[in-house]
C-alpha cells in the first residue's frame, strides 16, 4: 500500500524583508509559499516598532489573500487587519492579532499569536500571527 503523500493544506511563511525608503519611511514585503508557488505582499510602514509588525500584519494578508483564487460569486472571503500589538512577556515577546472577516453573511474574527526572542524577530512574529489567524478559514484542499 502507497503511503499517503505528504501535501500541506496551510501556507508557510517564506521570508520578509524591510528597507528604508530614501524618504526615511520603509516599505515592508512579505513572501509565502503553498505548493510551490509563492505570493508577495508589500505594504509602505512607518519607522517605529507599531509601524513596521503593522505593516508586516498586511503584508501578510495581502499575501494571503493573494493565494486565494476568487470564488466568482460574490461571497469570497474578506479579511481586514483588526489590530496588532507585540507584548513582552516573561523573558520574551508575544505578537497577537485580530482579522475581522465576512464570508457572505457570515461574520468572523480570528486571533492569531505568535512568539519571539527579541525585538528584532517581531515583524517575522506578526507575519506567523496573521498566518495562525487566517490559515483557519484559507485552508487549500490537498491534493490527492
Amino acid at each position: 500500500m502507497d503511503a499517503p503523500a505528504n501535501v500541506r493544506s496551510r501556507l508557510r511563511f517564506d521570508r520578509l524583508d524591510h528597507t528604508t525608503t530614501p524618504d526615511g519611511s520603509g516599505l515592508v514585503s512579505v513572501r509565502l509559499e503553498w505548493g510551490g508557488q509563492t505570493y508577495e505582499g508589500t505594504v509602505p510602514c512607518l519607522q517605529t516598532q507599531q509601524g513596521i509588525i503593522q505593516a508586516a500584519s498586511q503584508a501578510t494578508l495581502r499575501a494571503t489573500l493573494a493565494s486565494r483564487p476568487s470564488n466568482g460569486n460574490g461571497h469570497g472571503l474578506e479579511l481586514e487587519v483588526g489590530g496588532v500589538k507585540a507584548v513582552k512577556a516573561f523573558d520574551g515577546w508575544v505578537v497577537v492579532t485580530r482579522l475581522n472577516g465576512s464570508r457572505g453573511d457570515e461574520k468572523m474574527r480570528l486571533l492569531g499569536a505568535a512568539p519571539c526572542e527579541g525585538e528584532g524577530d517581531l515583524p517575522n512574529a506578526a507575519a506567523k500571527a496573521v498566518l495562525n489567524a487566517s490559515n483557519r478559514v484559507m485552508e487549500q484542499p490537498i491534493a490527492r
